[in-house]
């Protein structure tokens, strides 16, 4: 496969613009030669280069969601678009992108710039972004949700967090710590959080591949009790952990598998700056909460020992060295794990979430969410108006799009701010359609 190439140029001032640690050039400086879209069909009409990252040209128009393409023709409906530059852009694109995403139907992928999350030290302030509307536009009756497992919600620009939460009018964050601008809490099924708002047409909910997992209607279900009769819904879906899951597709049995997620929903709680030790796995450092999933992987050197820890033995004594550490919660919750509840939610598990998964480990309650959607089950008649995008940080996507439609050519790939990827995150991109390709050519 060829490189990806766009007709998207940096437009700022009549200078070029800083970005990061790249210099981007202003749209005048830039033309095609050819109009084909070939990745060597652009003259330098100054000093200034284009941005090239790995085997990708690509540049941006002002204030436009730009169609970019695979230089060797294959049909996929790409576009990049600018979220993450100046406010008057981001305001402007961010408008342009939301109508977008709301005239569309069926299902469709935002592939989120996770280096320019990464730079800002993974804070809302630069990521997933979340268009917001209030509910003095009656004109708009557009009911969004953002379905992810790792939303933090003290809700502050700032804050550690991955949901970008943006005003289309204004641009500006949207402050949704529970007391500000109308958003208040509540629960749903065993461990799922939702923040839902008086002034803004907006429902974030922080998922849990469990409950997703436990019942097949989830995602319907909390759809329904958070949207009114005649409003379309936009939703913006997480993949990895909230519809996806992975343990299930690793070669692990059943209980192996179960253990593995219900380490991901529970998290260790440090009384302050220590230094963990257990048994023969290598020692970590931990000042602040941390989900038992990620002190597995801490304490694992390797994948073996890290696939021989998932034992119900080895399992129910961590979380018991834990307990006299520490505290230990479900992630989103206060209240205390103990050995005891941890063993009784592990056999209620292994009955009820039997099955749960397809081969390529997403939950049957993402199909049953968007068969609702699309032909109408949820709001009867408005099915043609409903629309769901995957947001993703990685290139998890493709597996739930191919698994979920049968014809891709109609799924609009968007990426945010593609010329500020890190050259790892574009192969892998472009890599997944080479492998459907190579597919195709065999087929």
């Amino acid at each position: 496969m060829g490189a990806i190439s766009s007709r998207c140029c940096y437009a700022s001032d009549a200078a070029s613009e800083e970005v990061g640690s790249q210099r981007l050039p202003h749209e005048a400086d830039w033309q095609a030669r050819d109009g084909q879209g070939n990745a060597d069909s652009w003259t330098d009409k100054g000093n200034r280069r284009s941005v090239t990252i790995g085997k990708v040209l690509t540049t941006r128009a002002e204030y436009g969601l730009d169609p970019m393409q695979f230089v060797d023709g294959m049909k996929v409906q790409l576009y990049n678009v600018n979220l993450h530059g100046r406010n008057d852009e981001v305001r402007n694109n961010l408008e342009l992108y939301y109508n977008m995403c709301k005239s569309q139907q069926l299902l469709h992928v935002t592939t989120s710039c996770f280096s320019v999350w990464r730079k800002s030290k993974k804070t809302n302030s630069s990521a997933k972004v979340i268009p917001a509307t209030t509910f003095a536009d009656e004109l708009d009756a557009v009911r969004v949700f953002f379905f992810d497992d790792n939303l933090e919600f003290e809700g502050k620009e700032r804050s550690s967090g991955i949901c970008n939460l943006r005003d289309v009018t204004t641009g500006e964050f949207v402050d949704f710590g529970e007391g500000n601008n109308g958003f208040t809490r509540s629960l749903a099924a065993k461990h799922t959080m939702i923040y839902s708002s008086s002034m803004y047409r907006t429902v974030l909910v922080k998922a849990n591949i469990l409950d997703a997992m436990e019942n097949t209607a989830y995602f319907s279900e909390i759809i329904k009790e958070y949207s009114d009769p005649g409003e379309r819904v936009l939703v913006y879906m997480d993949v990895n952990s909230t519809i996806v899951c992975n343990d299930s597709v690793q070669g692990k049995d059943a209980a192996a598998s179960l253990l593995g997620t219900m380490f991901e929903c529970i998290e260790f709680h440090p009384a302050g700056r220590m230094e963990l030790e257990w048994k023969s796995y290598a020692k970590v450092s931990i000042d602040k909460p941390k989900t038992l999933k990620s002190l597995v992987k801490d304490m694992t050197a390797d994948k073996d020992s890290y696939a021989t820890f998932w034992s119900e033995e080895t399992c129910f004594s961590f979380v018991a060295d834990l307990l006299s550490k520490g505290a230990v919660t479900w992630v989103g919750d206060s209240a205390g794990v103990t050995v005891e509840s941890f063993r009784k939610s592990f056999q209620e598990y292994l009955t009820t979430i039997a099955d749960a998964t397809d081969k390529e480990g997403i939950v049957k309650s993402w199909y049953q969410v968007y068969t609702d959607l699309t032909t109408g089950h949820l709001s009867p008649k408005d099915g043609s108006q409903h629309v769901i995008f995957l947001n993703s940080f990685g290139v998890d996507t493709r597996r739930v799009v191919t698994s979920t439609v049968a014809d891709e050519s109609h799924v609009i790939q968007v990426t945010v701010n593609f010329e500020l990827w890190e050259e790892r995150d574009v192969k892998k991109f472009q890599a997944q359609f080479e492998k459907q390709e190579s597919k195709d050519c065999k087929d």
